[in-house]
């Protein structure tokens, strides 16, 4: 029954981090940095080549973001300030598109190099 729900699972066509994923590189990210830095930091990655900020507000400290290269997909960055410089970053992608093989580990994947791209500018923010 195991290996069913996970094909199922590549299929889906959504995929979010939490504070208790299943799958530990799909966790919530936390940062010892200001909610301004984490959410500049966040609207800079994404405005880069292949990305449009289609929606902001940063009064909810939500982002959202389509992704123009193939395959297509829409992104929610969440920026939580949990205490004085403490915030979480929370990302959500979904697709409408089909995707050969399932679209489940494409959108883990761009969580993923974002979150290790984001990773990188947070620890030096954090010195």
């Amino acid at each position: 029954m195991a290996k069913l729900k996970g094909v199922f699972k590549r299929f889906s066509q959504e995929c979010e981090t939490a504070d208790k994923h299943q799958e530990k590189e799909l966790e919530t990210r936390y940062y010892k940095v200001s909610f301004d830095k984490v959410y500049d930091e966040v609207k800079r990655y994404f405005s880069g080549d292949g990305y449009e900020i289609s929606s902001e507000s940063k009064d909810h400290g939500e982002i959202m973001i389509t992704r123009t290269k193939s395959p297509k997909m829409f992104l929610i960055a969440t920026v939580v300030s949990t205490r004085p410089m403490h915030t979480a970053l929370d990302l959500k992608a979904s697709t409408d598109q089909m995707v050969v093989g399932g679209a489940y580990p494409k959108l883990k994947e761009e969580i993923a190099t974002c979150y290790q791209a984001l990773a990188k500018e947070m620890r030096e923010a954090e010195k």
